[in-house]
C-alpha cells in the first residue's frame, strides 16, 4: 500500500545552478564582446583621427582585462593561468584571438547551464 502522506517523487533536469560563477562568466564575456567590437571602432578612428584613438585601445585594453580575469574566474582556472592571459592580451593579434577563444568558451559553458546567448552575449543572467 502507498503512504498517501510522502513527498511526490519527480525526476528533475540534470541543470547547472547559475551562481557566481556563471555571472562572472557571463559579464565577462559580455565585456570580451563590447571589447572586440571598441577594438575593430578604435582601429578604423586610428586612421581617421589619428594618434588621439590610442584613448579608445586604453579603454577597449581595460575592458578586455576585465572581461579576461571575469571569464578565467568563472571557468576556474587557476591563478597563473589568468595573469598568462592578461599578459598575452598585450600582444595585438594574439589577444584579439584570446578575446575570440574565450568567449567561444563561455559561450558553450553557458549554453550548458542554460543560458541563452545571442551576439551581444548572454541575456538570462
Amino acid at each position: 500500500m502507498e503512504n498517501p502522506y510522502q513527498s511526490p517523487g519527480a525526476v528533475v533536469e540534470d541543470r547547472e545552478k547559475p551562481g557566481s560563477s556563471l555571472g562572472d562568466v557571463a559579464s565577462g564575456q559580455k565585456l570580451v564582446i563590447y571589447a572586440i567590437l571598441l577594438y575593430f571602432l578604435a582601429a578604423v578612428l586610428r586612421t581617421a583621427v589619428g594618434p588621439i584613438a590610442a584613448l579608445t585601445f586604453l579603454a577597449c585594453l581595460v575592458m578586455s582585462w576585465v572581461g579576461i580575469y571575469k571569464i578565467a574566474r568563472g571557468l576556474d582556472y587557476p591563478v597563473w593561468w589568468r595573469i598568462v592571459l592578461l599578459v598575452l592580451m598585450l600582444v595585438p593579434l594574439v589577444g584579439l584571438i584570446e578575446l575570440l577563444v574565450l568567449s567561444s568558451k563561455a559561450t558553450s559553458r553557458l549554453h550548458k547551464a542554460g543560458y541563452s546567448v545571442g551576439l551581444l552575449g548572454a541575456r538570462d543572467y
